[in-house]
């Protein structure tokens, strides 16, 4: 009986360990998403995506990010290269229904419009999903502390992020003095590295307290050997939102 009791206790102590690694690991991520800019900003940058020879191809674009109500919505135009220039993509996700994606080309003056997927999910053609810092991330996973690492001189905590019914999953690394991501790594079924996004030389944005937001975002996928760099210029906080700023129409 005794013995009983000690091997009762021990896991009763085990599982408290376990469930206050996770509540911590939790705060420890969710701190980190609260410093960054999430939504109502306007991004300018520049995007350079290479191929797996190393191949490049750059463009320039303007992003902006906003939530009306339950709908969040991100406007992308592309501001050069000349050919593709004033190219629109929109993409509005809320609780009740899939994303859309809608597509503007100047070259045709017409409107397409998709169902959003995580292939599609893209922009333009980089390594780089559109919703990368969306507040959906991390939501629905089981979040645990399995360590700490150095990342380029910064010592981090890591945080594994994985969804109850999936074999794939996250590490998060977020750095132990101010609590900034600085690395997300997904990895597959088997454990393999798939995608490596490097998150660097964080700025703050002006008018919405202590937000950040990171200059380079670095994207590195294994498997396909294509890379992408996307190095904000400069970040704004939208403080009055207009609802059709947010709306595409077509030439015609």
């Amino acid at each position: 009986m005794k013995k009983l009791l000690i091997v009762f206790g021990f896991a009763v102590i085990t599982l408290k360990l376990f469930a206050g690694d996770n509540v911590e690991a939790r705060k420890i991520f969710e701190n980190s998403k609260q410093k960054l800019s999430l939504r109502n900003v306007h991004l300018v940058l520049d995007l350079q995506s290479f191929d797996a020879k190393g191949n490049e191809k750059t463009k320039s674009m303007d992003v902006s990010f906003a939530e009306f109500g339950e709908e969040k919505k991100v406007m992308v135009e592309v501001t050069a290269p000349e050919n593709i220039s004033g190219t629109k993509i929109l993409t509005t996700d809320s609780k009740d229904q899939k994303g859309i994606i809608e597509i503007y080309m100047p070259s045709t003056g017409k409107i397409q419009k998709i169902r959003a997927n995580q292939r599609n999910l893209k922009m333009l053609g980089s390594e780089i999903p559109i919703n990368q810092f969306s507040s959906a991330v991390g939501a629905d996973s089981n979040m645990n502390i399995v360590g700490e690492k150095s990342i380029n001189g910064t010592l981090c905590h890591q945080i594994k992020m994985q969804k109850e019914d999936e074999k794939e999953y996250d590490v998060a690394y977020i750095s132990v003095d101010q609590e900034r991501l600085v690395r997300i790594e997904t990895f597959d079924s088997r454990d393999n590295l798939v995608t490596q996004t490097d998150l660097s030389n964080y700025m703050k944005v002006e008018g919405i307290g202590s937000k950040m937001y990171p200059r380079d975002i670095h994207v590195k996928n294994l498997k396909s050997g294509k890379s992408s760099l996307l190095k904000v210029r400069q970040v704004d906080y939208l403080g009055n939102l207009n609802i059709n700023d947010f709306k595409l129409s077509s030439a015609s």
